[in-house]
């Protein structure tokens, strides 16, 4: 009887944590959606630092579906202003957002580290992204006389184009921001949902392998920062945006993306280097 008890106890708290990550990251999106993207559909989304801070601090399904829930939410919402698209949505945020947040989630149960960190945002922001920007360019395809008639190389250049924009716009925010939101917030989650969080801490952080991780991510970025701006790559993937001013702005977001990952690799691998405790980095980064 009582494990029965502590499994509903444990449920109910898995899907407070849901709902929580879920409303914040609606009223998160829905702040910036004003801002589009260079092709006119999506948003500007620094709101992500939600779920990805869900993801530190409980388990993938709860970040997945927190996130997946909450960007319909937003869309929904947003929709009564003109701004969303909520069957859009279904097909490219929703699918998008739960894929990249609940691996996000599973790669850190993988490796409790910084380093882990970094690389599994990354990566998790490029896949959630990539699925997200094949469902837009698909709807649009069957919904837009003009989009249907692309061919497929620029129907994949544009799936491309919005991958690496949303990424390059998100990892700043991630990679700055969560460490911090994670030291003041996860002693406060543990203690309230501590049957539905993680109890373990980030750890076993090496300040070389660290800074490694860093300087070779800023490096893979500024390869991309090349292409895109001194190859006719770069022109391709935005050949088919509606605002081309924006055009100079995104392609040196590549380099700011590349430029936050190094700099939290210096700061962070200097005060391990000073023996400090992990937890401790996000509190002076």
């Amino acid at each position: 009887m009582s494990e029965a008890k502590e499994g509903r106890k444990s449920l109910s708290k898995t899907v407070a944590l849901i709902a929580i990550c879920a409303a914040l990251y609606a009223a998160a999106a829905a702040a910036t959606s004003p801002i589009p993207t260079p092709w006119g559909v999506g948003h500007f989304r620094p709101g992500v630092i939600v779920p990805a801070l869900f993801a530190l601090i409980s388990t993938p399904l709860v970040a997945g579906t927190g996130a997946a829930i909450g960007t319909f939410m937003a869309s929904f919402i947003l929709a009564t202003f003109g701004l969303s698209n909520p069957a859009l949505s279904l097909v490219s945020g929703v699918p998008g957002n739960l894929v990249g947040f609940y691996l996000l989630g599973w790669l850190l149960s993988k490796g409790r580290t910084w380093r882990s960190f970094v690389s599994s945002s990354i990566v998790s922001l490029f896949v959630g992204n990539f699925i997200a920007a094949t469902g837009v360019t698909a709807y649009f395809s069957f919904v837009v006389p003009t989009w249907a008639a692309w061919t497929i190389n620029e129907k994949l250049l544009t799936i491309l184009g919005l991958t690496l924009f949303w990424m390059v716009t998100m990892i700043p925010f991630v990679v700055a921001l969560v460490p911090p939101l994670y030291r003041g917030i996860a002693p406060i989650v543990s203690e309230r949902f501590a049957t539905a969080v993680r109890s373990e801490v980030f750890g076993n952080d090496k300040p070389r392998d660290l800074l490694y991780n860093s300087v070779m991510i800023f490096l893979l970025f500024v390869a991309i920062y090349v292409g895109v701006v001194m190859t006719p790559f770069g022109d391709a993937i935005f050949s088919k945006v509606i605002r081309p001013e924006y055009i100079f702005w995104v392609k040196n977001l590549f380099i700011i993306a590349g430029g936050t990952v190094l700099a939290f690799g210096l700061t962070a691998s200097f005060f391990m280097g000073k023996k400090l405790s992990p937890e401790s980095i996000g509190r002076r980064i």
